[in-house]
């Protein structure tokens, strides 16, 4: 699977140079000659990885696209590497040192940059952000080439991306925007009309309230409250970290067991309010075993 990286420079020699190394270790290679055509092409293309220089037109240029770039929800979790050979010569109005608001950069290589090292720290950080960004692209075209000469094609496309995520991811919609060459604000006006596609990933353990009229009249809203409370989320929310899902359902059909709550397909019926932390406590502690290569009994 090839990955693109996007290198932003004005300095044609180096920029040849950086090219030829690179697309000889496989890596599909993009240029720009300044930070306004950059981040153009990183709307565009949605690179893997950036090399960025420091100094172009002006010598703050690098750090002012890099922070347009992190800005940006499309495109801010593309890791930026910056080139300069300006860290002794000049003053700036900032540290030259990355991970810091002023210079929002991975890290920072100094000219003339030694091509082992370049190499290097590329593989890392396309490693480190892995090949998923890739195959979301790959999805994206495989679909729209599936569904482009049929009407209501944007509809179709975000039910198959919805049945393989589970939701629509907020970088597929991205990459759907550019390839349907449709505004964005389109595709989340179908996307929030619609009840069945989410903008979030679904919890691992959907904690679903039964609000029929049986389980309403013996306290379903108390027990609802309480989930809200012991998870600190609100209804159609995930926690944090990602273990449970809250949603409000019509009726589960056990209304001779109301109140009802269902966790994924299991169903726990005439409950009162003191029960539900030692229910969800059950679920916790299972991922907490889990995680600690534990087994659960």
């Amino acid at each position: 699977m090839q990955h693109t990286i996007l290198l932003i420079d004005d300095d044609p020699d180096f920029v040849e140079a950086t090219q030829l190394l690179l697309e000889a270790n496989d890596y599909r290679i993009i240029t720009a000659g300044n930070g306004q055509e950059g981040f153009q092409k990183v709307k565009k293309e949605s690179p893997n990885l950036i090399i960025l220089d420091m100094m172009m037109t002006y010598k703050t240029e690098g750090a002012e696209t890099a922070k347009a770039i992190t800005m940006d929800a499309a495109v801010k979790d593309i890791p930026i590497i910056m080139i300069t050979g300006a860290r002794k010569e000049f003053s700036f109005p900032f540290e030259l040192k990355p991970n810091q608001p002023g210079l929002p950069v991975k890290v920072i290589l100094e000219k003339p940059v030694d091509p082992e090292n370049l190499l290097k720290t590329v593989a890392l950080y396309i490693e480190k952000r892995g090949d998923e960004p890739v195959k979301k692209q790959i999805d994206v075209k495989n679909l729209i080439n599936k569904w482009k000469n049929k009407e209501g094609n944007l509809i179709m496309i975000l039910h198959e991306l919805q049945n393989h995520y589970g939701y629509i991811p907020r970088d597929v919609a991205f990459n759907l925007t550019r390839d349907l060459e449709i505004p964005l604000a389109r595709i989340y006006e179908v996307i929030s009309f619609y009840h069945y596609f989410q903008l979030e990933p679904p919890g691992k353990h959907i904690i679903s309230v039964c609000m029929g009229t049986a389980c309403y009249l013996k306290g379903a809203p108390q027990l609802f409250k309480e989930i809200k409370d012991i998870l600190n989320i609100e209804e159609g929310e995930t926690t944090k970290d990602g273990l449970f899902q809250l949603k409000g359902v019509r009726c589960l059909g056990c209304c001779g067991l109301a109140p009802v709550i269902m966790i994924d397909d299991k169903i726990y019926g005439n409950l009162k309010s003191g029960d539900l932390m030692e229910i969800i406590s059950k679920y916790s502690n299972e991922a907490e075993t889990t995680a600690k290569g534990g087994a659960v009994k």
